[in-house]
């Protein structure tokens, strides 16, 4: 069960990243919505292992979850912003 949750997991992390970097919706929303879904996905891996306090998996899975949700959220937001600062003309020297 816990690779079914982990797949999700990625899969969220994936969406998230392809949903900013092609512009599918409000910038905000997509963070939030990334963001809470790693959490809970990861949360819901890290239960699903045998040997693991439910208490516990919540805690790492908070972690994990934000931490791999607010990395994704910044290297998608950094290449975006690249792109959009690439497509704009050269500033004229004065």
């Amino acid at each position: 069960m816990q690779f079914i949750f982990f797949f999700a997991f990625a899969l969220v992390i994936v969406t998230m990243y392809l949903a900013i970097r092609r512009g599918w919706g409000n910038l905000r929303v997509i963070a939030a919505l990334g963001v809470c879904g790693s959490i809970v996905t990861m949360s819901l891996t890290m239960i699903s292992q045998p040997n693991v306090r439910v208490d516990a998996g919540v805690i790492a899975g908070v972690l994990i979850g934000g931490a791999f949700g607010a990395a994704t959220l910044a290297i998608a937001w950094y290449f975006q912003t690249q792109e959009l600062r690439a497509k704009l003309p050269p500033e004229s020297e004065v």
